[in-house]
């Protein structure tokens, strides 16, 4: 039977003379296996069917690890835990032969659930679903001689805990296999590769995984084709099953407490900030190309703050936008129990850290104001206002042109203004509008009072207001005339005033009037 014959077993257990103990932290690969809706279908059989099945079950789930020479760590009635070591010496590797008895668990699994589902008085039921997860790494191993002499293993330690994870992640994401990508690759090709995501540890690291979709045939293999092209339908048929019976909430509740979240199809690199209700982290996409950032929101917090509709109808708005001055938006989708947005990457930082490296001679000023000036007049055309324009959201590429960023995710909660105690102000609404901060309805003119002040502070290197505390500085937006530019710009003085008129209906009714006004006068 080629693939399926039963081959050595080359794990480490028990011989002839061995006795049972500690043998110490080894490095092995580890499968934890759980059939899902199992206590559904053994709760509608009587009780002869029931003892049948839930052999059936135990037989089903063992005999793909003994198979592949995999020893059983534990075993419960709808779930096994398995580890697989050998000597160096030893092939094929137990990376290999854990992957490969994962597969074979499946499409056994599969036999069982059509098999039940045939039977009229169960056909109703949800169908049996198999989930695996495979990990390879570190455990201690204590040895159980005295059971049966069965040489059953206990296995304690973080690869095995994260082998749970993934049985967790394949059911979460609708894989039939989750296993992480260093397994994968240690199984020397073993195992066809399909979907990849990342995934969070209680640790606050992240590990690569990928989906098995399918076992690929050893070099000079006899086994028919048609074996292997059987066990890949085994696969797919089982992520089926489980759609048409997913109607549960997506995030299963036996996640491990310690699992943050995971993404499909992106590769976490690092984290790289943090917002009100978003984790910023810098990934790659699984089809390679630049870095891209990822915003990572809760739902149970977007949902509690009233900002996941804001979060759904902004960012389909702004994935529709293709504009130089805007920053590219590549997808925004949900995982598990977040909803995420995949932007561009800006390697060369904000314009805030620009201005912070020295004084900006003029042309360069004012370049920066009408790149501004245009990605908000691309924004407002599609009916998005940004309400918090300022140096820290507009990003700099490597050619050195500006985009605007940063249109909501991180900032749903209120604005928090702080004094310091040191005359300095943090957190403060700089470039707040009057209507801002009177608590008034906002449109479009919010953001030009916003970019009238950061066009002061492009020209002069300050801000156009100083105050000891928060409150003077939300009367002085209020009430205090607009700024005069220093002599040398005294020609755009008559720009400031249409920027930052208290009264909004004063202003520029957009941001590409002012850009034409600019042409007018040359610049």
């Amino acid at each position: 039977m080629g693939e399926f014959a039963a081959e050595p077993t080359l794990g480490s257990g028990p011989r002839s003379g061995e006795t049972s103990g500690v043998e110490g932290v080894t490095v092995a690969t580890f499968l934890y296996a759980r059939l899902h809706n199992f206590s559904a279908v053994a709760n509608a059989l009587g009780p002869e069917e029931a003892s049948s099945f839930v052999n059936e079950v135990r037989r089903m789930l063992t005999e793909a690890v003994q198979r592949l020479g995999g020893e059983v760590a534990q075993r419960r009635p709808d779930s096994i835990l398995a580890v697989f070591s050998n000597r160096p010496e030893e092939k094929p590797n137990h990376a290999q032969r854990g992957l490969h008895a994962a597969i074979l668990a499946v499409h056994d699994a599969v036999q069982l659930a059509q098999a039940v589902a045939s039977r009229p008085h169960l056909a109703q039921l949800p169908l049996l679903t198999l989930a695996v997860g495979v990990h390879l790494g570190q455990a201690e191993l204590i040895r159980r001689n005295g059971n049966g002499g069965n040489g059953k293993v206990h296995a304690v330690g973080d690869a095995v805990e994260v082998a749970r994870l993934l049985e967790v992640t394949a059911m979460d994401l609708n894989w039939s296999v989750a296993t992480s990508a260093g397994t994968r690759l240690a199984s020397f090709g073993r195992a066809e590769g399909g979907r990849i995501g990342s995934v969070g540890l209680p640790d606050n690291s992240f590990i690569d995984i990928v989906e098995v979709t399918g076992l690929v045939p050893r070099k000079g293999s006899k086994t028919p084709a048609r074996v292997f092209d059987m066990l890949r339908e085994s696969l797919l048929a089982n992520v089926q099953s489980r759609k048409r019976a997913a109607a549960a909430p997506a995030l299963n509740p036996a996640s491990p407490a310690g699992a943050q979240f995971l993404v499909e199809g992106y590769r976490i690199l690092r984290k790289i900030g943090e917002g009100g209700m978003a984790s910023i982290f810098l990934a790659q996409a699984a089809e390679g190309g630049a870095p891209q950032v990822l915003k990572v929101m809760q739902l149970g917090k977007a949902v509690e703050a009233d900002g996941l509709q804001r979060f759904i109808q902004e960012y389909a708005l702004l994935a529709q936008i293709e504009h130089p001055n805007v920053a590219r938006i590549f997808r925004q989708d949900f995982s598990v129990a977040h909803a995420y947005i995949a932007m561009e990457y800006f390697p060369q930082g904000d314009l805030r850290a620009r201005m912070a490296a020295g004084p900006l001679d003029p042309a360069t000023a004012i370049s920066y104001l009408k790149q501004a000036a245009a990605g908000l007049q691309a924004i407002h055309e599609v009916g998005i206002v940004h309400r918090d324009l300022k140096p820290d959201n507009l990003m700099l590429r490597q050619d050195g042109s500006l985009a605007l960023a940063d249109f909501g995710v991180a900032k749903q909660t209120a604005m928090k203004i702080t004094d310091t105690g040191d005359g300095d102000i943090v957190g403060t609404p700089y470039y707040l509008s009057p209507e801002q901060a009177l608590g008034q309805p906002v449109d479009a003119r919010c953001d030009i009072y916003s970019l009238g002040v950061l066009a002061y502070e492009l020209l002069t290197g300050r801000k156009p207001y100083h105050a000891s505390s928060a409150q003077e500085l939300l009367r002085m937006h209020v009430h205090e005339p607009v700024p005069l530019l220093p002599p040398e710009h005294a020609q755009l003085q008559a720009v400031m005033e249409s920027l930052m008129a208290k009264d909004r209906e004063q202003r520029y009714p957009s941001a590409r009037t002012m850009l034409d006004d600019l042409a007018r006068m040359g610049l």
